[in-house]
C-alpha cells in the first residue's frame, strides 16, 4: 500500500459521510430557525429572549464544529509527525461519524474518559485508521445490527484502541485473507476490501499494529496499538 491509496479511501470514506454531516447540521440549523423565529415574534419577553439566544448560539457552535472536524480530517495531505491527544482526536471522529456509523439498527457505546497522554504520529491517520475499523465493525452488523463498543486503555507503554461488533465473525476461511487489499465479504462496501490494510498501513507508520480475531462470545474483535509518545 502507498500514500496515493491511503488518499484514495479518506475521500471513498469521508464521501459517504457527507450524508451524516449533511444529517447533523440539518438537526442544528433547525434549532438555529426555530429559535430566531421565536425571538422575533416574542422579542418582549427578556428571559425567553436570552434563553433563545443561548440555545441558537450552541446549535451555531456545534455546526461550526461539524464542519471544521470534518473539513480538518477529510484534507488529503503528506503524512506529518506530531503529538497529540488521542481522546481529543477521538472524539473529533465521532462528531461527524456518528450518525453514518449508528446506522443499520447499530448502536454506539465509547468511552466516556479517556486515559491521559499523548501518540507521536499523524493526528488525521490516526483518525482515518480508528473508522476504517469502526467502518468495518458496523458493516458486519448491517444485517441484524447490534452494539459496536469501543474501549481505550493503556497497556505496558502503549495505547490500546479495541473495536467489537456483534457480526457474524470471520469464517476460518477467510481469515488469512482479511488484511489482502480488495478482500470484501460485504456488498455494496464503500471500502472495497480497503479498510482493514489501511488501519494495518497506518498502524505501523505510526509504530503500531492492527490484530482481528473472533470473540468467544461471538462476533470480532480488532486492536489497534500504538506505543505511547
Amino acid at each position: 500500500m502507498d500514500r496515493n491509496k491511503v488518499e484514495y479511501h479518506r475521500l471513498a470514506l469521508f464521501g459517504r459521510m457527507v450524508m451524516g454531516v449533511s444529517h447533523e447540521v440539518d438537526n442544528y440549523l433547525s434549532v438555529v430557525i426555530g429559535f430566531a423565529e421565536l425571538i422575533q415574534i416574542s422579542g418582549g419577553a427578556e428571559k425567553k429572549t436570552l434563553d433563545g439566544v443561548g440555545k441558537i448560539l450552541n446549535a451555531g457552535e456545534k455546526i461550526n464544529t461539524i464542519i471544521r472536524h470534518f473539513s480538518q480530517y477529510v484534507r488529503p495531505h503528506a503524512s506529518v509527525r506530531e503529538r497529540f491527544s488521542p481522546a481529543e482526536a477521538l472524539r473529533e471522529c465521532l462528531v461527524f461519524a456518528r450518525y453514518d456509523l449508528g446506522r443499520n439498527n447499530v448502536a454506539l457505546a465509547v468511552p466516556e474518559s479517556y486515559p491521559p497522554g499523548l501518540l507521536t504520529g499523524d493526528r488525521r491517520d490516526f483518525g482515518l485508521a480508528i473508522l476504517a475499523l469502526m467502518f468495518n465493525g458496523s458493516e458486519a452488523m448491517a444485517k441484524n445490527g447490534g452494539t459496536l463498543r469501543m474501549d481505550v486503555s493503556m497497556k505496558d507503554g502503549a495505547w490500546e484502541f479495541v473495536v467489537t461488533d456483534e457480526g457474524p465473525g470471520i469464517p476460518p476461511e477467510n481469515e488469512k485473507l482479511i488484511f489482502e487489499e480488495g478482500f470484501t465479504t460485504k456488498d455494496g462496501s464503500p471500502h472495497c476490501g480497503m479498510g482493514l490494510p489501511l488501519a494495518r498501513y497506518l498502524a505501523a507508520e505510526m509504530g503500531g499494529t492492527v490484530s482481528v480475531a473472533d470473540r468467544p462470545g461471538g462476533g470480532c474483535e480488532a486492536v489497534l496499538r500504538i506505543p505511547a509518545a
